[in-house]
């Protein structure tokens, strides 16, 4: 629930999360375009999408903008957003093994008969080398900056690029309780994906394989 004001604190009003109000400033939100471009030639380059074939077209105009469910292919390929570091130092329980992780994607990738795999994830270089390795015979990207991308626009426009890669997947999963991962729910949600391609996570080394999954937040208009 969030409170906003006009000038002068007066007229103040509640926009409840999940609601109209909501729904409509989130999808008046827009990531830069010299972000969205640059996420797209990485899509077309290495995973074979662009908003045509994927039916991802995004309309100049936000109060345009209104696609049905289930109407967004996306690219052949699947996202995931795997969070390392502190997150799976103080969250241990909610996080996959490095192998658990890719065993998941493996069966993911076998079910929805994909080759291609997009990882956006804080691990270290080392820990996204084994993820790999365990993961021969799939190819699996992530995307590295140049060195101009990340001098410009540092790591939280790196970010964008990887949310807005990850949004344009054919199937998508995250990691519990992420906001990077919730941006990417509603992103998707707005370009038209259907919601079981969406609002999916991995199940951590402490749960069982049929761990609770994200709940689903429709747009309301």
């Amino acid at each position: 629930m969030y409170l906003s004001c006009l000038i002068e604190q007066t007229n103040c009003f509640m926009i409840v999360y999940g609601q109209v109000d909501y729904w409509r400033a989130r999808r008046s939100l827009r990531f830069a375009k010299h972000l969205r471009d640059i996420g797209d030639e990485f899509r077309r380059i290495n995973l074979d999408s662009n908003d045509e074939t994927d039916k991802t077209e995004v309309i100049d105009d936000w109060r345009e903008m209104r696609k049905e469910p289930n109407s967004a292919i996306g690219g052949p390929y699947i996202a995931a957003h795997l969070r390392r570091q502190d997150y799976a130092r103080n969250n241990r329980k909610d996080v996959p093994s490095l192998q658990n992780a890719a065993e998941h994607l493996k069966k993911l990738l076998k079910e929805h008969k994909l080759k291609k795999l997009f990882i956006s994830t804080d691990a270290p270089k080392f820990e996204i080398k084994e993820l790999k390795d365990h993961l021969t015979g799939y190819e699996v990207y992530n995307y590295v900056p140049p060195k101009a991308v990340l001098e410009n626009f540092m790591d939280g426009g790196v970010a964008i690029i990887d949310q807005w890669i990850c949004a344009h997947a054919r199937y998508f999963i995250g990691t519990g309780t992420s906001t990077f991962s919730f941006r990417i729910h509603e992103e998707r949600q707005i370009l038209g994906f259907d919601p079981k391609m969406t609002y999916n996570r991995f199940c951590g080394d402490g749960e069982s394989d049929s761990c609770d999954q994200p709940t689903v937040w429709n747009i309301q208009w």
